[in-house]
């Protein structure tokens, strides 16, 4: 028995909210959109497939043990974008300003779950967060204004990452937490204080 699986960092509430606004604001009233769904909205750190039951524990063990070696990680949103697939754009994102953290956390978690036999991922991580799967209805003019906009400052620190199931349906895939995990290191200036 297997589970489709998948590492995320999570994004706190109150900046998918911030994201969602921004998001509305740019495009509104539109039948033929359907934009993620907030519960859906977060970080692939990592894509592990079809896992089979009896290896969660252990993952979830290796989690912990990164988890509990990383601090939270300060991020700030950068810009909207587009993912092409032969030259046709398929996805709308919001992505972040470069983190040497959220970085070493992805090759953290690269390189530890090479021993459960998944291979490391060969494109270059580039952490963001899908707003829309796009299937050709939609309004390109207004779609090009995310390329336009400027983000507003809107930075926040993420201290969670999960352990994520996702179940394919008729109606698109629907995400559920199997576990997740505090990024408890305490940053280094802050030892000896108090």
């Amino acid at each position: 028995m297997t589970n489709r699986l998948f590492i995320a960092l999570i994004i706190p509430d109150p900046v998918l909210d911030k994201i969602i606004n921004i998001r509305d604001e740019i495009y509104s009233g539109n039948h033929f959109i359907k934009w993620e769904p907030k519960e859906k909205l977060h970080v692939t750190l990592k894509f592990l497939g079809n896992v089979n039951k009896g290896l969660i524990n252990s993952l979830s063990g290796e989690l912990s043990l990164i988890a509990n070696s990383q601090t939270p990680i300060n991020l700030e949103f950068e810009k909207f974008g587009l993912f092409y697939r032969k030259k046709i754009p398929r996805i709308l994102w919001a992505g972040f300003k470069y983190n040497k953290n959220l970085v070493n956390l992805n090759f953290k978690i690269n390189s530890s779950l090479i021993k459960f036999g998944f291979e490391p991922e060969e494109r270059k991580f580039k952490p963001h967060i899908t707003l829309l799967r796009l299937k050709g209805k939609e309004d390109f003019r207004r779609i090009n204004k995310f390329l336009e906009y400027r983000l507003p400052d809107l930075s926040f620190t993420a201290d969670q990452i999960a352990l994520v199931k996702s179940e394919l349906s008729r109606d698109g895939s629907k995400y559920s937490i199997v576990k997740s995990f505090k990024l408890n290191k305490i940053p280094e200036e802050n030892y000896g204080n108090g």
